[in-house]
């Protein structure tokens, strides 16, 4: 069985929003941010997002898109300070919360690169336009 693909884009989006993400996380926390952010992205938030971007690809509206991406980014930040801190994780909270914040920043960057999908097979994305008609 498969499912009807709606909403597409490719490996440069996805890419985009990831650097997009990972700079907005590491921005205001200097270069530890940057130490702890790309590998957690590269390990965890990468293809969990990923992941979650094939099972929401039947989802036209974007704006699910977005509120999964960044439910996705609270589970690695979540992931990723137990791994750091054990079983003192829920002390940085905040870090969690802004991690999901940053994952859904990262991918409403890219919302206009989305291609959706009607019924017939034709798409939304933009076309050139016509030749003006003339009076």
């Amino acid at each position: 069985m498969t499912r009807p693909l709606r909403a597409t884009f490719g490996p440069g989006a996805f890419l985009l929003g990831a650097s997009i993400t990972v700079v907005i996380f590491g921005l205001p926390l200097g270069p530890p941010g940057f130490v702890f952010s790309i590998p957690a992205a590269l390990l965890l938030g990468m293809p969990l997002a990923l992941l979650t971007g094939m099972l929401m690809s039947p989802v036209r509206n974007q704006w699910s898109h977005i509120l999964a991406i960044g439910t996705a980014g609270l589970v690695t930040g979540t992931v990723t300070l137990m791994f750091f801190m054990g079983g003192r994780w829920y002390t940085m909270w905040g870090l969690v919360l802004w991690t999901g914040f940053c994952a859904a920043l990262g991918r409403s960057a890219v919302v206009r690169l989305v291609t959706v999908h009607d019924k017939a097979g034709q798409s939304n994305e933009a076309k050139p336009a016509g030749t003006p008609l003339e009076p």
